[in-house]
């Protein structure tokens, strides 16, 4: 990662630490190992996105809270952390399946406690009040609320919806996955990336489909007026921007969505050359029809990215896009006509929490 000039803070004369990331951990005793001045960063863990079986329509879970604070520590200085764990992916058979949430992370140290609540699930059959929530945060400096997964408007008949997941809110942004509006038939989404929200479909058209939010901004949507089948929308732009250490840390753009149509990909592209994703940004949507191939699989995110949504008709071991740390994973909604026990949705990323310095005494 290299060492740290941070973007909230810095200064002090001696040689500053690398930041240490702290996974995993359940009632866990940290001890800092310098004198100085650190800033903490809590994120919760994401949800997973749910599965929806008879093509109606999934939404992706939410991404955990965010929680920062800076403190004055010694060399003696303990805490007590536990990080989350991200909500497990569901589907693998004929069933339908609400996602799971997150857990929370934890950092005690003396009377503060910071908390970052892990990301809700995502629902099957959803609507705009079911999707996965974003999980809050508390005790912190900075207390963000973590991306929603994209939202499911309109009649859940309407045939194969599926939305992406949040993304973790370091900026006070808006991280959600991208929304279907109007109830359009055989739609996905992108998830959010830590610039900007995944791509929105805002009309009833049918075989559409969006890319994931960046680092540098939003998705592009399918707006109202374009009704007409198989439209797509590019993802978020990549930008420089300044996260927590040295150099862009947080700089990649969002996942362009993919079609499979009739055994090949649309448009002319190979699957790698539509991913284009990074670190901080969201993961694609997929699409299929008719292409009874081995594996459909919504690309997942990037670091503290929301994974994409992902549609599959007859598709063999289709699942929706892994959330990136803290990130919510995306829904999958699939056809009935063809019993495949391996098509699921994206899990959520486990929590972590982030050990910086910025003063070394």
């Amino acid at each position: 990662m290299g060492t740290t000039s941070s973007f909230f803070g810095g200064g002090g004369g001696s040689p500053l630490p690398q930041p240490e990331w702290l996974l995993g951990k359940s009632n866990y005793t940290y001890t800092f190992p310098y004198d100085g001045v650190v800033l903490v960063h809590v994120i919760g863990a994401g949800g997973s996105g749910a599965a929806q079986y008879q093509i109606y329509s999934a939404t992706g879970g939410g991404a955990g809270g965010y929680s920062r604070k800076q403190f004055t520590v010694t060399s003696s200085t303990t805490a007590t952390v536990t990080t989350g764990v991200g909500g497990a992916a569901r589907g693998q058979g004929s069933t339908s399946q609400s996602g799971l949430a997150g857990t929370a992370s934890t950092f005690v140290l003396s009377s503060t406690t910071l908390t970052a609540n892990g990301g809700g699930g995502g629902n099957h059959n959803g609507n705009a009040s079911n999707k996965g929530t974003g999980g809050t945060a508390s005790g912190g400096d900075v207390n963000y609320t973590g991306g929603n997964s994209g939202a499911r408007g309109g009649d859940y008949n309407n045939y194969g919806q599926a939305t992406g997941g949040g993304a973790v809110n370091f900026f006070n942004l808006t991280t959600d996955g991208g929304s279907i509006t109007n109830g359009g038939r055989v739609c996905a989404t992108g998830g959010g990336g830590v610039g900007g929200r995944g791509g929105d479909i805002g009309n009833n058209g049918t075989y559409q489909i969006t890319g994931g939010g960046g680092s540098g901004g939003a998705a592009d949507d399918i707006p109202n007026n374009s009704n007409s089948g198989y439209a797509q929308a590019g993802g978020g732009v990549a930008g420089n921007r300044l996260f927590l250490f040295t150099g862009p840390f947080l700089d990649g753009k969002g996942g362009n969505p993919i079609r499979l149509a009739n055994y090949s990909v649309e448009p002319n592209l190979s699957p790698f050359e539509t991913i284009g994703i990074g670190a901080g940004s969201g993961g694609m949507a997929a699409i299929e029809e008719n292409a009874d191939t081995p594996q459909m699989i919504a690309q997942n995110a990037g670091i503290f990215g929301g994974g994409g949504g992902c549609y599959a008709s007859k598709h063999k071991g289709s699942k929706g896009g892994d959330g990136g740390l803290g990130g919510g994973g995306g829904g999958h909604s699939y056809h009935s006509s063809t019993s495949n026990p391996q098509r699921t949705s994206g899990k959520g990323g486990d929590g972590v929490v982030i050990i910086e310095y910025i003063e070394r005494s």
